[in-house]
């Protein structure tokens, strides 16, 4: 009951700071914007005269569009985004005051950081279900192609990616005590290293060197890896991913973050429950 309790109050406390609000505005106006666009004239006939011509593809023609949507710029605007909605929610948590109260119910620490990981990931969930969920039903009412994956996969797996990066949002969170400090950290980390990274195979093209290609592949599996799971997202949607090499070694992104996120949510727990606040 108290753990819900924390997790409500999280969410509330988005909600109190309009940042919940302010996103779902921008969203909205996102949305607009491109209801707008479809409607244009010139656009009307679109449908109709590519679908006149037997040899188009339309359906894949509709899944290109949707794909752009979820292409490596709209990918970095979201996720930096998200990450700054969410980085002020563990040094608040930790100022003067709040820090006492909290502690001196009774919950434990742990209960606190994983309500504190859940309701983030809660809040991120139903603000990328609305974008989705509104560009999926617009695109496909206004050209007769209702290509579910898009919704599926790019909820879910933008979903899974925030919650990775939220939980090293949440160590640093704990470690710096420092909103700015934290966000920088995670942003850099976002953007440029693990996008960098996922550039590993063509790196292993141009550097002969092997110590330094065995540095880069420590570090590429030590690190969570965003921007590979979005390129399976991406496949997953295009319907072109093929999963070659074993159910690990296909989803090997998928399966270390997920490794990353666990061992930070471990680190934050451990670190928080040693602390003396």
């Amino acid at each position: 009951m108290i753990f819900w309790a924390l997790t409500k109050g999280t969410i509330k406390e988005a909600l109190s700071k309009k940042i919940l609000l302010s996103v779902f505005g921008l969203f909205s106006i996102i949305v607009l914007i491109i209801l707008a666009l479809i409607n244009l004239d010139s656009v009307e006939g679109i449908p109709s005269l590519m679908q006149a011509n037997e040899e188009f593809d339309y359906r894949q023609f509709i899944i290109s569009i949707e794909l752009i949507m979820i292409s490596q710029p709209p990918f970095l605007i979201i996720m930096t985004l998200f990450m700054v909605m969410v980085s002020s929610f563990i040094p608040s948590m930790l100022e003067k005051g709040n820090i006492e109260v909290l502690l001196s119910k009774p919950v434990s620490r742990t209960s606190i950081i994983i309500s504190k990981f859940l309701s983030g990931v809660i809040i991120i969930f139903f603000a990328l279900l609305y974008l989705v969920l509104l560009i999926w039903v617009i695109v496909s009412a206004k050209s007769g192609v209702w290509h579910f994956n898009f919704l599926l996969y790019s909820v879910f797996y933008y979903t899974y990616i925030f919650a990775v990066l939220y939980s090293a949002i949440i160590l640093t969170g704990l470690l710096f005590r420092s909103t700015i400090l934290s966000l920088i950290v995670n942003i850099m980390l976002f953007f440029p290293v693990t996008a960098v990274l996922s550039l590993k195979t063509e790196m292993a093209q141009v550097i002969t060197n092997k110590p330094v290609m065995f540095i880069i592949d420590f570090i590429y599996y030590l690190l969570p890896k965003p921007w590979d799971i979005r390129a399976i997202a991406s496949s997953l949607i295009e319907g072109s991913f093929t999963g070659t090499g074993g159910f690990f070694y296909a989803y090997q992104p998928v399966i270390t973050s997920g490794i990353f996120m666990v061992a930070m949510l471990f680190l934050s727990i451990y670190f928080f429950n040693k602390k003396d606040y």
